[in-house]
């Protein structure tokens, strides 16, 4: 890992509703840092931001967060990360099941948003406002901690969590919203109203960024690129041009101008993170 970026894992019994942590550090340079992208990827971002701000450039939208505590709910695009001299973000990368545990602000008012901690559950915000600048160990720690109380799960998050795990381990031919219909018990239009309601896109657009991830992992391997049509379809598109369409959608570029030391991208892909520090249990 770099001292730019950096990942921890977390506890088992908290692997459920938290993926990871993951780390930005610019603590130690004067000067701002250049513009990296992060990607669209199914989850939502708790984020601790220690120092003089982060800015975020989410298409035609600029967000300027000084430091504080965040929730960023669902990215449906990319978004360019610039740090500020001597600033640090410590990011929980959290399940999409979970802000519905810890608020009952409307999650499709938050696709391609931050919002404060505090608007959202001014407790758990007031309870984790003294470990802001702390170790990087120590924010993690406490934010699991904190979240104990409010890991109760309930029939509404239960089904997003299932049909999640759904749409990600599904072979990508079977990759379809309808596929989830009959097994859950639910029409395919409440599925849908519930993940707008609890998740904030609909199943279908996070089927597609699902998709669309997993094939930004092979594509990060130069080889890969030369079998573009085959990817493509080996991902469950129909045709390259679905593909090249989908692409610009989220990525605002064509496909072949993708280079990854543009992007903030785990070391070992989205979806086969390899737990490369060990946070102790608590």
């Amino acid at each position: 890992m770099s001292t730019y970026y950096s990942e921890l894992s977390v506890p088992d019994r908290y692997h459920g509703y938290i993926q990871k942590f993951w780390t930005l550090s610019n603590i130690l340079n004067p000067f701002y840092t250049p513009v990296k992208y992060a990607l669209p990827n199914g989850y939502c971002t708790i984020v601790f931001i220690d120092g003089n701000g982060v800015s975020l450039k989410i298409g035609d939208q600029l967000i300027n967060l000084p430091a504080g505590i965040y929730l960023a709910g669902q990215m449906t695009r990319r978004i360019g990360i610039t740090l500020s001299p001597h600033t640090r973000a410590v990011m929980a990368q959290v399940k999409p099941w979970l802000p519905a545990l810890i608020t009952n602000f409307p999650m499709k008012d938050l696709v391609n948003k931050v919002i404060s901690l505090e608007y959202l559950n001014m407790k758990l915000y007031h309870n984790l406002l003294s470990v802001n600048e702390a170790a990087q160990e120590v924010v993690a720690a406490e934010l699991c901690k904190n979240l104990q109380i409010y890991l109760q799960r309930n029939a509404n998050t239960s089904l997003i969590q299932w049909a999640f795990n759904q749409l990600e381990n599904l072979p990508a031919q079977q990759h379809r919203v309808a596929n989830l219909a009959l097994p859950s018990g639910y029409t395919q239009r409440r599925i849908e109203q519930k993940f707008k309601e609890l998740v904030g896109p609909t199943a279908k657009e996070i089927q597609q960024i699902l998709q669309f991830r997993k094939l930004i992992d092979e594509l990060d391997q130069f080889q890969s690129r030369g079998y573009l049509s085959a990817l493509a379809h080996r991902h469950g598109y129909y045709d390259q041009s679905h593909f090249i369409r989908s692409y610009q959608r989220i990525m605002n570029e064509v496909p072949s101008l993708f280079d990854h030391n543009g992007y903030i991208l785990p070391a070992s892909g989205h979806f086969g993170f390899i737990q490369s520090s060990k946070l102790a249990d608590l």
